[in-house]
């Protein structure tokens, strides 16, 4: 496919300091790419620079097939949504969204239309009429939202899009912002430290820390594989079961132990001799996780613990289980028959398991 933008060996130095290590990507048009990292990761720097608003070391940024490093940013066709807003105060939600319009000078029946279509995919219809000055922070983010996509451009970058807005909100744009990129029909790349953003909006994420792009994947291959224990845990918070495992071999026997007492089956077994460190952390998510008062046939880690209780989701519960202090967790569709403190099984299965190098944090298997 046609690349919208390629990114190409970007270094970037603040007073001295490498913010940007030969990051290179590349976007396919109509793709919605998310950066995703820590703060401070370099991910607005990033965006500067494809924007044309800072200046690179070193590498270069080629949009539609061309290198725009000397072409000033009004050229570029591209529209940036800062975290920090800037909207015209003594204009309308109405006269702020339509003003890149009417600096194209485009007829007023379209920048009409694009106004409103926009304003009610970001749900800000409402406040059509208001004065910049009178809007909540959150509303205010928004707004600024609608103005960039209002612009045209063949790039969207979007700093934090999200950042001020209350959970309900933010939940629903997450919905509705495909429809938006759809009906735009354009290139978007967008930079969160929100991994739910991430994971709800994107074709694909990089995964950025301290300048450098660690993983680049479809959102569903990294959340299931991520490269390093690390960006595991920064996807799922805390909600990842992890099992540490020792191995060593006694005379040409491999014996698996672990301060746990964990069963485990023949084929996880199999596994782990084929891995080539001793010390190993295996993860799963709650949806590979079964929690019940018995579980026949696990093929995977086998712990009996004690039931702690539910937290119910809507359309699921997450259950929660523990053993020797290490807290357990899986997800159900039905409300769990089992009583505080009773008995259970935690099955943590195989097809979902992850093989960590406990000390280093790399991906064995």
């Amino acid at each position: 496919m046609e690349k919208a933008l390629i990114v190409s060996e970007i270094v970037k130095k603040i007073r001295g300091k490498e913010v940007l290590k030969n990051v290179t990507f590349e976007v396919e048009k109509g793709q919605l790419l998310v950066l995703l990292g820590p703060p401070g990761s370099g991910k607005t720097t990033l965006l500067k620079i494809i924007a044309g608003l800072e200046k690179q070391d070193s590498g270069s940024i080629y949009i539609n097939g061309e290198r725009v490093d000397d072409i000033p940013p009004y050229e570029r066709k591209v529209s940036m949504v800062f975290e920090t807003l800037a909207l015209y105060s003594n204009m309308t939600v109405y006269e702020n969204i339509a003003s890149p319009m009417i600096a194209e000078k485009k007829p007023r029946e379209i920048i009409d239309k694009k106004v409103k279509e926009i304003a009610s995919i970001l749900r800000i219809e409402h406040l059509l009429n208001r004065r910049a000055d009178k809007l909540s922070g959150g509303e205010r983010q928004r707004v600024a939202i609608a103005r960039a996509l209002a612009k045209e451009a063949e790039i969207y970058l979007l700093d934090e899009p999200f950042s001020n807005l209350d959970a309900k909100i933010r939940y629903a744009l997450r919905t509705e912002f495909k429809k938006l990129k759809t009906m735009l029909g354009k290139t978007l790349v967008l930079a969160t430290s929100d991994p739910l953003d991430a994971l709800a909006l994107s074709d694909t994420v990089v995964f950025i820390e301290k300048g450098v792009i660690i993983q680049k994947n479809p959102p569903v291959e990294l959340y299931y594989k991520p490269i390093r224990l690390d960006i595991s845990r920064y996807l799922t918070g805390k909600i990842l079961n992890e099992v540490v495992l020792k191995k060593k071999t006694d005379g040409g026997k491999t014996i698996i132990t672990s301060e746990l007492d964990v069963v485990i089956s023949e084929s996880v077994s199999r596994d782990i001799q084929d891995i080539p460190v001793e010390n190993i952390i295996l993860t799963s998510h709650p949806d590979n996780t079964m929690i019940e008062k018995s579980v026949e046939n696990c093929d995977g880690l086998k712990i009996r613990g004690r039931f702690l209780g539910y937290e119910y989701r809507g359309s699921e519960f997450l259950v929660f289980a523990e053993y020797k202090n290490h807290l357990f967790k899986a997800l159900k569709y039905e409300k769990p028959l089992v009583d505080f403190n009773e008995p259970v099984d935690i099955c943590i299965k195989r097809e979902g398991l992850n093989f960590y190098d406990l000390d280093t944090g790399t991906l064995l298997r």
